[in-house]
């Protein structure tokens, strides 16, 4: 029976992240996720943004998970030889109430922001910026946001691991505790069978419905976007981000989003997210949407904590189980730093920090 150091179940950002981190550390990883492969269709973008919420707080640890992130994808590009993965042209949050821009500008007072990062833009320059942009109060600029393909990244993520020996299947798995020796039976549905000395639960939002780890308070929230098309070239790069998001995909694309559904049934779409989404639409874009087409709808899941930040670390009671979920709306800016924190505290037991671990709960 083949033997690794570790089954990481899940090979969306969470997953892919600790399988990297591990392989870096010299150990070997089984990866495993019945729901992708390595040429999935996905989510097609998603937003890098260090300045968070209504009030644009600074992301936890927002320097350190950049530069992780920025250096991963520059590896990807590097090995793949796939350089659109992300759009590197800044993100724009439009102050579109004088509330939020009192929030945005005491934002920039309040917290340490590195250099070069954000600046703030008066309302004239946004119009002479963007004219598309709706109606605000100014606006702050993220130099350093960016807009990543998701889909693209993913898939790319899992081709650089399989090249560094990383395996990877794609099928259904369960994990048991090994009765005969220490460590995990892992049991995939083709009669497969693999020892690993450690389980890492990486699911995204499948992570919840694992029993043994049904005490934590992980909460799925499912999002909807819509995926326009315009009639014209849409003239600018960067992304948006003002009481919902856009990001543009290809000249004449734009994604639109985001729905926040705390309580659902299913991840099928509906007729009332879509017209959520044409409400952020035309707030975040002025007379935009009469030259725009709905391509499609798609809708997601995603996990977070009452503390918004992820979970890491071992189980309480089953040695050598361990988590890495709830990455929340931030996940890609979080997903490479904190995969480094968990694999520094399974390989050289390096404590997790306390606003991120299990036993915050």
């Amino acid at each position: 029976m083949k033997s690794f150091y570790a089954a990481v179940f899940g090979a969306g950002l969470s997953g892919t992240a600790i399988a990297h981190e591990l392989k870096k550390r010299g150990k070997s990883v089984l990866l495993i996720d019945p729901f992708v492969s390595e040429n999935a269709p996905g989510p097609p973008a998603g937003l890098v943004n260090p300045a968070t919420g209504r009030r644009a707080k600074l992301l936890w640890r927002a320097e350190k998970c950049l530069i992780a992130l920025r250096e991963l994808i520059d590896e990807l590009s590097l090995s793949t030889g796939q350089h659109d993965l992300i759009s590197d042209s800044g993100v724009i949050r439009p102050a579109i109430t004088e509330e939020l821009a009192v929030y945005f500008k005491e934002s920039l007072e309040k917290y340490k922001w590195p250099d070069g990062w954000v600046h703030w833009m008066e309302k004239d320059e946004v119009s002479a910026f963007n004219p598309q942009i709706g109606p605000n109060h100014g606006a702050l600029f993220l130099n350093s946001g960016f807009t990543v393909f998701v889909d693209r990244y993913l898939n790319c993520y899992r081709q650089l691991l399989r090249k560094k020996d990383v395996e990877c299947i794609y099928k259904h798995a369960k994990y048991f505790v090994s009765e005969e020796e220490s460590g995990f039976r892992i049991e995939v549905e083709d009669d497969q069978r693999f020892q690993a000395d450690h389980v890492i639960v990486a699911a995204g939002h499948q992570t919840p419905l694992f029993n043994d780890w049904k005490f934590l308070p992980l909460h799925r929230v499912k999002g909807e976007v819509l995926w326009f098309e315009a009639d014209h070239d849409l003239d600018w790069d960067h992304g948006i981000s003002a009481m919902g998001y856009g990001m543009r995909v290809g000249r004449k694309d734009l994604i639109v989003g985001s729905t926040y559904e705390h309580h659902f049934d299913d991840l099928d779409t509906t007729e009332e997210a879509a017209n959520q989404i044409h409400k952020k639409l035309n707030k975040m874009f002025s007379g935009l949407s009469g030259h725009l087409s709905v391509k499609a709808q798609l809708a997601g899941a995603r996990v977070t904590t009452p503390n918004r930040l992820p979970v890491i670390g071992r189980h309480p009671d089953i040695k050598n189980l361990s988590i890495y979920s709830a990455l929340g709306s931030t996940g890609l800016l979080f997903s490479q730093y904190v995969a480094e924190l968990l694999a520094d505290h399974l390989v050289s037991d390096t404590p997790v920090p306390e606003e991120l671990a299990v036993k915050r709960f």
